[in-house]
């Protein structure tokens, strides 16, 4: 019994301290857990990454609200930073679930799209606060996403052209929530660092 109750002790201080408590945007952050994620679209993720020498994970944190209010949440603070390479990265998807459903945050593009099917992306008013960090020595890695893309909403047989731009995430109303981030990783990467904006958040083995 005494084992028992010291192996709970110790889970709920682990527990404890991966909570981090953000106080100018009135939140907490705790780490959950860390996976490599499907290559499958729509499994889990709605990017994917071609090459073979790139691992993507899925770093589930759990965000709430401290006055127990919903409001917009920014996850574009969120980065990882692989110290030996000397690189920041930002997610490639984000998104939340429930029982019976899940939610992507959506994606906005920096630049004005040439093809009327990813007009409702491009936001200006929208700020990307990814940007307003950086970590002296380290290297911002921002990778362009491609798009399907067309100038009218119809079923069409052919291929889709695409267009490729920088892209941030629009924020998005919640109280709280996991939320699971997907980072694009070399294989060789043992270790990496999860921020939001300058705060630690935990550091991790990947596996």
């Amino acid at each position: 019994m005494k084992t028992r109750l010291i192996i709970i002790a110790l889970l709920s201080s682990q527990i404890f301290y991966s909570q981090i408590e953000i106080q100018e945007d009135n939140l907490t952050i705790e780490y959950v857990k860390t996976k490599k994620a499907s290559q499958l679209i729509g499994a889990v993720t709605n990017v994917r990454t071609k090459s073979k020498e790139i691992v993507q994970y899925n770093v589930k944190v759990r965000i709430e609200m401290i006055d127990n209010k919903i409001r917009p949440f920014d996850v574009n603070k969120f980065s990882l930073i692989d110290h030996q390479a000397k690189i920041r990265l930002r997610p490639l998807s984000v998104t939340y679930t429930n029982f019976t459903d899940k939610w992507y945050f959506i994606q906005l593009i920096k630049n004005k799209p040439k093809y009327k099917s990813l007009e409702d992306r491009y936001k200006p008013d929208i700020k990307d606060t990814f940007l307003d960090y950086e970590f002296e020595g380290v290297n911002n890695l921002i990778a362009p996403i491609c798009y399907e893309a067309y100038d009218e909403y119809k079923i069409s047989f052919k291929n889709p052209d695409k267009e490729c731009h920088l892209s941030y995430f629009e924020p998005k109303d919640l109280r709280k929530r996991n939320i699971n981030l997907y980072f694009p990783m070399q294989k060789s990467v043992k270790n990496a660092t999860l921020y939001y904006g300058y705060m630690k958040i935990v550091d991790i083995k990947l596996k």
